[in-house]
């Protein structure tokens, strides 16, 4: 064989290493987008189950719901968080979701924590009003 044969030789089976290699990729992408798909969709059921239940409000309700359908955006299109992380002034598509993830926790955890310290007060001035109550009602029964 001459070296141009050689050469093709290897540059087409490097071609066909490299499609093997993307069907490989491409078919586990497909797997893994019809079960993200699966599961979002539960996910979503869950959501009105729970809005019907009134265990949602309607503010976490259409929280949860964009939600899961951004999600279900990104992972069918991934190039889609690229294109709105250049939008922002942002290098690469996952950073932006890292940083819109962490703006998001930050701000759940703010509201559970005000939401339990103000839990804690309630409970407290419920607990005093008993033990003022109580307190009233034994002052009351050992002067009769």
């Amino acid at each position: 064989m001459n070296m141009v044969s050689e050469w093709l030789a290897v540059s087409l089976l490097s071609k066909i290493y490299y499609l093997e290699d993307l069907v490989v990729n491409i078919s586990y992408m497909i797997i893994f987008q019809l079960l993200f798909f699966l599961f979002s969709f539960f996910a979503i059921g869950t959501v009105i189950k729970r809005r019907k239940d009134t265990l949602l409000s309607n503010n976490g309700t259409l929280f949860w719901m964009l939600f899961w359908i951004l999600a279900d955006v990104v992972v069918f299109m991934p190039n889609s968080t690229t294109v709105f992380a250049n939008a922002l002034g942002i290098g690469r598509g996952a950073d932006v979701i890292i940083y819109i993830a962490l703006a998001i926790i930050f701000f759940v955890l703010f509201r559970l924590h005000v939401k339990l310290h103000m839990i804690e007060q309630h409970i407290t001035r419920i607990v005093r009003d008993d033990a003022i109550g109580t307190m009233q009602d034994t002052e009351s029964q050992t002067k009769k």
